[in-house]
């Protein structure tokens, strides 16, 4: 609550127009959700609020409005102090035109929705991403929003739990620097490395197990039953722990990647022989072209990234990758119209031509088969990077070696932050490594342009490494 409402901007608004608070069951997380909403309806003066506990169905979605109602009829002082009053399906201000309503999926395609702040419980179990697009696409210019879920984890589905949480996550671990300020993510889970039965650590997904003795005899009843039953072992860990149901690993150390952070000079690189990857997989987000330089016994990266108006709009509307604070900070470049406009793309690779000393550069023949055709006969020099385990393995295995040694240099670029924390390796039956973008939370493009590049690169480095090794012999007695 601190956090929530404490932050404030100069204009009096909330810093914090988003918010998680994932936690373990049976935490309050409803009654938390009824406060703020019924805090918001009553204390943020804002004309004509609508106030909503939205959910996939209608008695789901009365679960915190019926709190928040019981709350208001218990306490005569609160309604008469906000001029609130109580119906079956409602808690109306009269002062400031403010409502309190419960909406399912089915009711919220009416007409007439403008929400200002929204309170969506147990997000995990929306089995798409349906009613929170409409809610989105329904809510207006307002002064000060917000976007409120509450959730415990849950079991895989194609809705919009995911994603959000892959935000949250990459949001706690700095991954977007300043550019996603409006998002407060709390999260009450054990962590990784935690043993399932070990009670010491129950505490950091349940924070009332302390004050509420019920909740502890619970767990451990429920702890006993998963050590002896396999099949209630999910349940206990999802529900009780907070745990993801499955969860892919990541390619990335973030922490080692951040330690990679330091300075790029392409104006001292500019002589220095470099090597590019393009990777155009999608026409309708983002699309990345990035040189690496071997210098030494470093690897420095440096690239662009361009992506439709479209995906902007559209990515600004979800709240979850903040494209449009990236745009306005020059780190992606915003094509016009639905999809990638490739010859912005081609004059950039033109551009690196002519102002590096592009030694190759590797494409995916996907989408690129008339500008290929075009910069060969600009005598670029082109390499097709076949899309496979034999390609990639060499490139992953380089890749991983250096960032963890920290041979690797970057810019601390936030883009390519987020598609490294994105990344997830799939692995064939001689364990050699590709990138996997199906199982991959969001887009990897940056990373597999950086990973082409490094892959192209090898052969050299390998060249200079045996000539070294041959001169050193040479030189021995």
């Amino acid at each position: 609550m601190v956090q929530l409402f404490g932050f404030r901007k100069a204009d009096g608004t909330r810093r914090f127009t988003s918010a998680l608070f994932a936690v373990a069951r049976k935490n309050a997380k409803s009654t938390l959700s009824a406060a703020i909403l019924l805090y918001c309806e009553c204390c943020e003066e804002e004309e004509g609020a609508q106030v909503i506990s939205a959910a996939t169905t209608g008695s789901q979605a009365r679960i915190i409005f019926n709190v928040a109602k019981r709350m208001a009829e218990k306490k005569a002082d609160l309604r008469e102090a906000y001029g609130l009053e109580c119906w079956a399906n409602a808690i109306s201000r009269v002062e400031t035109g403010a409502t309190f309503k419960p909406i399912n999926a089915k009711a919220s395609t009416q007409d007439g929705l403008n929400p200002s702040h929204v309170g969506l419980d147990e997000i995990h179990a929306h089995k798409t991403p349906d009613l929170l697009n409409v809610l989105q696409s329904a809510a207006g210019a307002r002064r000060n929003p917000l976007w409120l879920f509450t959730t415990t984890e849950g079991y895989a589905n194609p809705g919009p739990w995911s994603e959000i949480r892959q935000f949250a996550t990459q949001l706690l671990e700095g991954v977007f620097g300043d550019a996603a300020d409006h998002f407060l993510a709390i999260f009450f889970a054990v962590d990784k490395d935690d043993g399932d039965f070990d009670e010491k650590s129950w505490h950091k997904a349940n924070p009332l197990m302390d004050v509420n003795p019920h909740l502890l005899a619970a767990i451990r009843k429920e702890s006993i039953e998963a050590k002896a039953m396999p099949s209630k072992l999910a349940e206990f860990q999802i529900k009780r722990l907070n745990r993801p149901a499955a969860a892919a690993n990541g390619f990335i150390l973030l922490p080692k990647w951040t330690a990679c952070h330091g300075a790029v000079d392409l104006e001292a690189l500019k002589d220095v022989p470099c090597w590019g990857g393009l990777d155009l997989a999608s026409t309708r987000d983002l699309a990345s072209l990035r040189l690496v330089w071997r210098l030494d016994d470093k690897i420095i990266t440096w690239g662009r990234r361009w992506v439709p108006e479209s995906a902007v709009a559209q990515r600004t509307e979800r709240g979850t990758v903040p494209y449009a604070g990236w745009v306005a900070g020059g780190l992606l470049e915003q094509t016009e119209g639905e999809v990638t406009d490739y010859a912005v793309i081609e004059q950039a690779i033109l551009d690196v031509h002519e102002r590096f000393n592009l030694q190759s550069l590797a494409f995916d023949r996907w989408n690129a088969t008339e500008m290929v055709s075009r910069l060969v006969a600009a005598e670029v020099p082109l390499v097709e990077f076949i899309q496979g385990t034999k390609s990639y393995h060499p490139a992953m295995v380089e890749l991983e070696r250096a960032y963890i040694s920290k041979r690797l240099v970057h810019d601390g670029d936030p883009v390519l932050a987020w598609c490294a924390a994105n990344l997830v390796a799939r692995k064939d039956v001689n364990l050699n490594m590709a990138p996997d973008k199906r199982r991959s939370a969001d887009k990897i493009d940056d990373m597999t342009a950086l990973l082409m590049a490094i892959g192209i690169s090898i052969p050299v480095a390998e060249e200079k490494s045996d000539k070294k090794l041959i001169l050193m012999t040479l030189g021995g007695s």
